[in-house]
Formats: structure tokens, sequence, C-alpha cells
């Protein structure tokens, strides 16, 4: 039967990217940050999956793979690799990110570059699912039957052992393997030994004449060697061996063919025993260390590998420094998986090993993150930016006789400590500061332009709840802000104490709906000489999000925005409603950044004001986010914005351009 689709036991909308990476790394894709972008780590949740394709008939390195959601037919493409040239697996380690909530299943199609339909096996290993995709039906026959007869012997063990015993078994099963290896190196040994003795023994023209003989059969050895007859080829290995067991180059020879024809407890204990020729002691370690990876002793490859890593072999030494950093990547010891690949980088000269490596550095932190998510107990960032505005007081430049033109400084810190992570909710503390500072277009400060730099402190509660399909945000904040009405020292402006709530979930198939509640209350600290101006008071905010992922990679998506807000102050001159609607296109920016083009229209309303008005503000953004490096993230917009009002003192345009560099580290429990 063709099996070509799997359903997966999760939802998955395909919102963010497959990520293409090296053997046992993950990738995470970040949502572009244009406003009111969507927190990805509020609306999706990820799911670890492992693709290793079986293919006997490849001799590439690296194999796109294309997977297909049946239902939209949505396409995206991700890449799997060899861990060593002749092996005939090709496997890569993803992150599938979802939408919270999401609990549709969904038929996926794995399928080749040119269309055809793999077959599929589906299984769960620690911390992940794996997909093993093969070329005929008879290759998945095969190995299901054995999956089939492994699993009945392991149900078995788990219904007739406590969980002591089956720790118990796995050791004595180790140490058996062990007995058996030693015991087949002494047989091995003693063999040689006593070939060795009777060769000695013989006359020089015997000698000789053997020697010529096994010279002939391993010429014969050579040409199947190369004709990848691998079985074959040790046969013949073997017998130039006992022909004359003198020359050890046969006998070293047949232990990498007997590793190429998947004998690797033997070849073990021949690579063991062998001396291998002039200038190949390196390779028969790197083969002895293939040996113990295939045979999942991975503390004797690791070990293996670092010491042919240190040999600084043009090489092998590159190659065992990759061989040691997916051992070390899979155990999860992420410093020294990072310390593998960047040798990899330093001494490789192979343009594919390189890139294999490069995708390993960018995951091993991401990977990172995703096992240490839970263990995190404190996340610190510091910003600092450059700001470019050509009206940074907002007000008509008709007639002004100031300079309204600003390089600002933008810069701050925040701290969240988590109280709890729980794999459906969580709940932190935060406390922030940010604060600006503005010169003039002379790069001179300037106490009427520094009247609109605040600077503000900030503490936060949030809470993050997952339900079977939405989930749900608490924010409540107290916040307070420093400015200068005369560009002085800066003085408490204002306190607001409030929170946030945010609901959201799936309407449908790749559209994801967002409702978010705001409510403060304001306390102005400015004495002013008419009540009028008082901006006391309370504000309630609702503003609706849907989204739309259009494409299966999530690199291009459709966000509109609807906002009210109505805002009660005491003072009548401040007090308005405002409604707004934005959308907001992201897209796949230069050089691996996400980027996005964001139109804003929003209508304030002042009924009340002692000059009635209503002002319009029309603004155009584009931005584009890029992470440099693991901790280090850089933020670029520019903005053009145009207020229309019926009032000239509140008409103006201005163009600003914004820089930001964020610094973010987290400190880790146990």
């Amino acid at each position: 039967m063709r099996i070509a689709s799997l359903i997966l036991p999760v939802s998955i909308s395909f919102s963010l990217v497959l990520n293409t990476t090296a053997a046992f790394a993950i990738e995470t894709t970040k949502l572009n940050q244009a406003p009111a972008a969507i927190d990805p780590t509020k609306v999706f949740q990820s799911q670890a999956i492992e693709i290793v394709l079986f293919d006997k008939d490849t001799k590439e390195s690296s194999r796109p793979v294309r997977v297909r959601d049946a239902d939209t037919k949505k396409i995206a493409q991700v890449r799997v690799n060899k861990l060593e040239p002749k092996s005939f697996f090709l496997t890569g380690f993803f992150i599938i990110q979802f939408f919270r909530g999401d609990d549709t299943p969904r038929t996926l199609e794995f399928l080749s570059p040119s269309g055809i339909p793999y077959f599929v096996h589906s299984m769960q290993v620690k911390g992940a699912q794996r997909i093993i995709l093969f070329t005929t039906a008879d290759q998945l026959a095969k190995f299901s039957s054995q999956q089939a007869g492994a699993q009945k012997v392991a149900a078995k063990a788990t219904t007739s052992a406590t969980q002591a015993q089956v720790v118990k078994q796995v050791r004595e099963q180790t140490r058996q393997q062990e007995k058996t290896q030693i015991v087949m190196e002494e047989d091995q040994a003693k063999d040689r030994a006593s070939l060795l003795e009777k060769f000695a023994k013989l006359p020089a023209a015997e000698k000789k004449k053997r020697a010529e003989q096994a010279a002939a059969i391993a010429k014969q050895g050579d040409e199947l060697y190369e004709q990848q007859k691998y079985l074959d080829a040790s046969k013949k290995y073997v017998e130039a061996s006992i022909v004359n067991p003198d020359q050890d180059a046969y006998y070293y020879k047949y232990g990498v063919s007997l590793y190429k024809a998947d004998d690797y407890n033997k070849s073990l204990a021949v690579l063991s025993l062998s001396d291998a020729p002039e200038g190949s002691k390196l390779e028969r370690d790197y083969y002895v260390a293939l040996n113990h990876l295939k045979l999942k002793d991975y503390d004797k490859a690791h070990k293996k590998m670092v010491e042919i890593r240190d040999e600084d072999d043009a090489d092998l030494s590159p190659v065992a420094s990759y061989f040691a950093g997916t051992i070390e990547m899979q155990q999860q010891k992420f410093p020294e998986a990072r310390k593998s690949m960047e040798i990899v980088l330093d001494k490789s000269n192979d343009p594919g090993l390189d890139k294999t490596a490069e995708a390993s550095l960018e995951q091993i932190d991401k990977l990172e993150t995703f096992f240490m998510k839970q263990k995190e107990k404190f996340r610190i960032s510091f910003f600092g930016g450059l700001v470019y505005d050509e009206n940074v007081l907002n007000v008509a430049t008709n007639n002004v006789a100031t300079d309204v033109k600003a390089y600002r400084l933008n810069y701050g810190a925040s701290i969240l400590g988590f109280w709890f992570i729980k794999e459906d909710s969580d709940l932190g503390t935060q406390i922030s500061v940010s604060d600006y500072y503005s010169l003039d277009s002379n790069f001179k400060a300037n106490a009427a332009l520094q009247t609109a730099d605040p600077l503000e402190f900030g503490l936060t509660v949030p809470y993050n709840k997952q339900f079977a399909n939405t989930s749900w945000n608490l924010e409540p904040f107290f916040r307070s802000i420093y400015m200068s009405p005369t560009g002085g020292t800066r003085k408490e402006l204002i306190q607001s104490v409030g929170a946030s709530s945010t609901l959201a979930g799936l309407a449908k198939k790749d559209l994801y709906l967002s409702g978010k509640l705001d409510y403060s209350s304001d306390t102005s600290k400015v004495d002013v000489s008419s009540t009028s101006d008082d901006q006391t008071g309370t504000k309630i905010g609702l503003t609706l999000t849907p989204t739309l992922i259009l494409d299966l990679k999530g690199e291009n998506t459709f966000s509109g925005e609807v906002s009210y807000l109505m805002n009660q102050s005491k003072g009548e001159n401040y007090r308005y409603k405002r409604t707004g609607m934005a959308i907001t296109y992201g897209f796949p920016g230069y050089a691996a950044s996400s980027a996005s083009a964001r139109l804003d229209y929003s209508s304030q309303n002042y009924a009340d004001a002692s000059t009635p008005r209503t002002d319009t503000t029309l603004a155009f953004t584009l931005s584009a986010n890029k992470d440099i490096k693991k901790f280090l993230n850089l933020n670029l917009s520019a903005q053009y914005n145009s207020a229309t009002s019926p009032v000239d003192t509140y008409k103006y345009n201005k163009f600003v351009v914004t820089s930001l560099l964020t610094y973010t580290t987290s400190i880790f429990g146990k």
C-alpha cells in the first residue's frame, strides 16, 4: 500500500517556515516586528520534528524535501544532510510553529523536488516526532515489519518489569555489547597471531610466492571496493591477509570494507588490531570513531572525534569536529557544540561542510533557547538606537521660530523575572526604564526640543494562559512618565495604573484573530491654570486584529487592525474618542531579515474641547528586523506622517527614521 502522506497528531498551520538545519538542530522563526505586530511567544507554540530520508541511490551530501499541506496545497521546502559521505541516510531537525489552540489535524505530504511522493513512517522519539521517508514501498514494508517486532519486544519488557528493571536491562545490554566486542577482538587477535606465527616459519621463496598471490587478490578487492561492492571486497581483503598476514595494509583495508558493508562490530575489532599503512593512522582512528557512532556508543565516538580534531589534519580534523558537534548538539551540550562548529569553519576547505556548519551554528542558539525556555528565571534586555525626527514637536512648521528637527538617542533596559513557567501558563514581573535625549540639527542641546523627551518607568505583571483552542494574556501595569515642560530638570507628569487583556485563537486555518482590551487610570501631576487642561482620567480601548498567513513558509502575512479608544479625562481639552484602522503586510526582507509595510489611519475627535475639532493622521511605515546574533537584534524603520486638523496648530507632516539595537540575555535555573 502506497503511503504518501501523514496525519500529524498535532495541528500545524505552517504559520512559520520549516527552516533547513544541520543534523540535531532546531529552528524557530521570528515574526516581523511592525508596529502592533503579533508577539510570537504568545501566539505560537512549537513542535520538534526530525526528517530522515533513506535513499540508496543518492550520492549527494544534501537533499531538498518538499512538504505540502494536502488541504491548502501550500508547499514548504526543507533540506536534509548526510552525516557521512557514504551513508544512505540524510537527516535534519526542524521546528514547526503553529497557532496556539489549533487542534485541527493536518495532512502533510512529503515529496521529492520533482513532485514524486515518498513512502512515510512516523514514530515518536525523545523530544520530537521522527518522519522517516522511503523511495520504495518495499523499503517501507521491511522497516515497518522490523519496527513492529521491536515494539512488541519493548511492550513486553515494559509490562513485565518496573522502570528500575528496565534501566538495569539497558545497562546489561550495554555490558553485553562491550563483552561481545572484547570477545570478538580477542578472537581476531588470536587468529592474527596464529597466522603471523605460521607465516614467519615459511621459507623465503614461499613467502615471496604468497606475497605475489596476496597482492593479486588485494587488487581484485580494490576493484570491487571502487565499485562499492564492499562485502565482496572484504572477502578479498581477508583472503589476501590470510595468504600474506605480514602485509598490514590488507588487514586494514579489510576493516574499512567491513565498515562500508555495515558490519560495525567486526570492523571495530579488526581496525582496533590493525596497523594502518604509513600516513593512514588518523584515517583508521576516524573509521573506529564512525563504527562507535554507528553502534550508538556516542561517548566513545565523541572522544575519538575530538582526538582526531585536535590533530589538526587538513582533511579529517574539520569533519571530525563536525561529527563531535552533532553529538554534542544531540546531547544538548550547546557551548561545546558551538565550539566544534566554529572549529569546522576555521579549518575546513570544503564549501559544503562550511555551509552546513554555518547553518548548525545558527541552529545551536535557537535549539538552546528551545530546550532552556522552561528553565528561564530572568530575561534581561538592553536597547539603544538613533532616531531622526523631522518634526519632534508635532506642530505646524509654518512661521515656527524654533528648529523642530531633532536627532534623538533612545535607550533603556528591562528585566523580566518568572515566578513560574509551565507548559500551558507562565507568570512574571517586569521592571523597565526607557529614555530619549534630543539634539537639534546642529547636534546641540535645545531646551524646546527636549520638552518632548520622556523618561518612563514601568512595572508589569504578565500572565499567559493556554486553553484548548485559545490563549489569554493579562498584563497589569504601573507606569510613570517624567518630562520637562520647559526643557530643564524633568519631573513626574503622569502616573498610570491599569491592565491589558488579550484573547486570541483560530477562526479557521491560517486565519488568526486577536482581541485586546485596555484600561488605564491616569493621574496628572502637572499644575494647570484651568481644570479644562487637567489630564487626569481613564482610558478604555479595544483593538481587533485578524492575521492571515499567505504562504506555507509564513514569510508572507497580511494583518488588519481596527481600534477604538475613549479618553475620559477631567479636562475637556484632553477628552477625546479615537478610531483607527491599519493594514500590515509582512514579507521576507534583505539579508535574511523579516520586513513589513504598514498603513495607519486614525481619527481623534475632541468634541468637548473649548475649540471642538477632529484630527486625522495618516502614516506609512516600512520596517525590517534581523537577529544579528543569538542575543542581538536590529530593527530599522522609516515612517511618514501626515496630520490634518481644522485647527492649523495641529497640522503637520514629518518623516522619521528609527534604528534600535537590542541585546537580550537570560539567566537559567537548574
